[in-house]
């Protein structure tokens, strides 16, 4: 390729314009070609000027001789004045030729043609001074009339060329739009850096400082500075992703893990993005990844975005995190209820899983299931029956949650709603997995039969429903062991601690609801969730009616 293109530069007609040019200054005495319009134009002279005094030199002397004999005289700034003006021809033939339509091009060769031959008349009519500018008239024209052969390909040449560019241009815009920045880099290759293509690669740069790929973007930006040191705020960006790049304890290989939050740049990088969603914050910590505080930009929709990295895991069960990462959105996009979160997408990039589901304003109940922060006793009954019906909605849709805890309610007490979360290990009972899956979730407030790896109903999260009301009415759970085998032999074997050793004024009759949902037996548990939530809201009522007497 290197060879080609040198051959091709080589043996141009440009080149052989230029070969001519070297011919008219050092052989022009020796080619009478060359010096065909001079002797024209010096007999044309010669004969309007002729008095018949006998001064005629013959017609076989050489040019010069006739010259001399006609007393004309060759000034001393002769020759570099003819090799200017040759020089000057040069460089309109190679440079100015190719950018001129023919009709201007013809005009044009016609005057400086014109205007030679009458400069050089009009020095030996009046100065009586020898200027041989017929050479480089010659000159003109044969390099004219050679530039004609080349000028129409070269013309197609070039407009193909432009035409291709033009395409890669929108080949790479086409890939940006598509959230291919690296592809989008390699269309614009072979552009030339205008201000088009310059902008297209800072567009390019954005999307990869939002897609958290810093060390591209600090290349892409570095590109651009090499073609243009002044454009726009690449020098700024790039110093500041240098600073970011430079840390390695915020090293960016490694992506997202569950004990690291993403780190956010500064003011002078872009905010990075998954998907659509432009990330603003982390906001908490799920089993699996970090969830941050997002924003649509298409609709200004304020989402969380649930995370799960791949870098942390190990290949081999890589796998079944992801279909479990899936099958929480599965879970909840099958949901529709409004204390349960509405799942609006789901996404994957090269190092990381998201679900952008619906932001639930408030904290979760976990917050107030300490002794000393407990909420009144109707609000947490009224809030659990609250859950238990959007519980029983999702197994009316043959879904169980199987993670039930106060971590995965979120409830705001000014507007009195609350939300369930964290679908991450729930289970969907009519399809063909296994259904006595591996032990997942709290151990705190998982049943005996979800500890034993036994198939998981309902009634898993009505027990995971007591132990949560347990919790919010004592600031303790029924259980409680030092190791998580001790505590696991204690669910599956021991009775559990009465509610009332920690909250002796609790009424007979939430305790006896707690008793009840925390049943061994499933089948002793409350026969549906529906059934819980009724008996919850005639506690809280008995309850509400005893603080207000």
């Amino acid at each position: 390729m290197a060879i080609r293109f040198l051959l091709t530069r080589l043996f141009s007609l440009r080149l052989v314009i230029a070969l001519f040019a070297l011919v008219v200054v050092f052989g022009a005495d020796k080619v009478p070609a060359l010096n065909v319009l001079d002797q024209t134009l010096f007999d044309l002279v010669h004969q309007a000027t002729d008095t018949g005094n006998g001064t005629d030199a013959p017609q076989a002397q050489s040019l010069d001789a006739r010259v001399l004999a006609q007393g004309l005289e060759r000034p001393d700034w002769g020759f570099p004045m003819v090799r200017a003006a040759l020089a000057l021809s040069l460089m309109f033939l190679m440079f100015a030729l190719p950018q001129l339509g023919a009709a201007l091009s013809v005009l044009l060769v016609t005057l400086i043609a014109t205007a030679l031959l009458i400069t050089q008349a009009g020095l030996m009519l009046y100065q009586h001074l020898w200027l041989p500018l017929g050479q480089v008239v010659v000159f003109l024209l044969a390099g004219f009339v050679t530039m004609l052969f080349w000028l129409q390909p070269f013309r197609e040449i070039q407009s193909l060329r432009a035409n291709v560019q033009q395409a890669r241009y929108q080949l790479g815009k086409l890939l940006l739009q598509q959230g291919q920045p690296d592809q989008a880099l390699e269309a614009l290759a072979t552009c030339p850096p205008d201000e088009d293509t310059l902008d297209l690669q800072y567009d390019i740069a954005i999307q990869q400082e939002r897609k958290r790929q810093y060390d591209s973007a600090s290349r892409t930006y570095e590109q651009i500075l090499s073609q243009k040191q002044r454009f726009r705020d690449v020098r700024e960006r790039l110093d500041a992703m240098q600073r970011l790049t430079s840390d390695s304890t915020t090293s960016l290989a490694a992506g997202f893990d569950s004990t690291r939050t993403l780190v956010m740049p500064d003011q002078s990088v872009s905010k990075p993005t998954l998907g659509r969603y432009e990330i603003d914050r982390e906001i908490g910590r799920g089993a699996m990844g970090v969830v941050y505080l997002g924003k649509d930009p298409k609709i200004a929709r304020t989402v969380a975005i649930k995370t799960l990295s791949y870098n942390q895991f190990e290949q081999t069960e890589l796998g079944e995190l992801k279909s479990r990462f899936h099958r929480e959105a599965e879970a909840a996009g099958r949901l529709n209820h409004p204390a349960i979160v509405t799942v609006y997408d789901v996404g994957e990039e090269a190092d990381l899983a998201f679900i952008a589901m619906d932001f639930a304003v408030g904290k979760p109940l976990s917050d107030y299931a300490r002794a000393d922060r407990l909420l009144p006793l109707p609000v947490i009954l009224t809030v659990l029956a609250q859950v238990a019906e959007a519980l029983d909605y999702a197994h009316g849709q043959k879904i169980v949650h199987r993670d039930i805890k106060p971590g995965n309610i979120i409830y705001d007490a000014a507007s009195k709603a609350l939300k369930i979360t964290d679908f991450g290990i729930a289970k969907i009972t009519d399809d063909s997995r296994t259904r006595t899956g591996s032990v997942m979730g709290s151990p705190l407030y998982m049943s005996p039969e979800q500890l034993k790896g036994q198939k998981v109903t309902g009634a898993s999260d009505i027990y995971s429903l007591g132990v949560t009301l347990y919790k919010l009415v004592s600031g303790e759970t029924p259980y409680n062991g030092d190791t998580l085998a001790n505590l696991t032999y204690q669910i599956l074997n021991k009775r559990a601690r009465s509610v009332r050793e920690f909250n002796p004024e609790l009424p007979d009759s939430v305790v006896r609801l707690i008793n009840k949902a925390i049943q061994k037996e499933p089948a002793k548990r409350f026969a549906s969730a529906g059934a819980m939530a009724e008996a919850m809201h005639r506690a809280a009522s008995r309850a509400s009616s005893k603080e207000t007497s």
